[in-house]
């Protein structure tokens, strides 16, 4: 019984440090996570798991709306399925970037896996919209160990603020207030156009466009406006 825990205790370790201290460490000491931009007055307002067949649109007409721009981290099987919304995105000077083929942790997958879950959604991309993307986000910003060396020649990006839109307990007013005190030079945030996924709520999407139709004015009559990831970090 003791050589049974013994394993264990081993086996749980190694899983720590293959997900959680490797993602604190890369995110806290790694210059080469992006957590922030440096332009003046802008920011880079970013979506994780879509795209959505109702909400994206929206989002899309309300950026066009407020003359915003806006970067897309899409989960690739969606894509495949809703490849328009794709098209629309770049048609309309906004960014697509990778998240996962599908919606899944870094933390559950070995890196061979990892490298084909991020692998197969830039294929998506660059096979719909002829543009290869430059940036990828892991769906809850998970990292793991091999994440780094997997993720070339991407850049990995994760945010800012993060606010909690995935949930309808943030309320639009709370999320309004959230996203006003966030705002400084070269800020990522990080919204959600998809409610379809592990622990959020399917209609929360419509709180956070309902948010932005406030937050967006705002943030021009501040002087700021949204622009795109490669915009934000010059990558031209």
């Amino acid at each position: 019984m003791t050589r049974f825990f013994i394993v264990l205790l081993f086996v749980l370790m190694v899983i720590c440090v293959y997900t959680i201290i490797s993602q604190t460490l890369y995110r806290r000491y790694h210059s080469s996570v992006i957590i922030k931009g440096a332009k003046k007055h802008k920011i880079a307002i970013t979506f994780d798991d879509g795209p959505h067949p109702v909400y994206t649109p929206k989002i899309l007409d309300l950026f066009k709306l407020h003359e915003m721009k806006a970067t897309f981290f899409i989960v690739g099987e969606l894509g495949e399925k809703h490849p328009s919304i794709l098209n629309r995105m770049i048609d309309e000077g906004h960014e697509v970037a990778i998240h996962h083929h599908r919606h899944v942790s870094a933390w559950t997958q070995t890196p061979w896996q990892l490298k084909r879950q991020i692998h197969q959604c830039a294929q998506v991309i660059e096979k719909v919209t002829n543009q290869k993307p430059l940036f990828y986000r892991p769906p809850w910003g998970h990292l793991n160990m091999s994440s780094l060396s997997m993720a070339k020649p991407y850049h990995l990006v994760i945010w800012t603020g993060i606010f909690q839109d995935w949930t309808l307990k943030t309320t639009k007013t709370a999320l309004v207030q959230k996203l006003m005190r966030k705002v400084e030079d070269g800020a990522i945030f990080v919204l959600h156009d998809n409610g379809d996924t592990p622990g959020a709520d399917e209609k929360a999407p419509e709180m956070t466009i309902a948010a932005l139709e406030e937050f967006l004015p705002y943030l021009k009559q501040q002087g700021y406006e949204s622009i795109t990831m490669q915009q934000l970090m010059n990558q031209s």
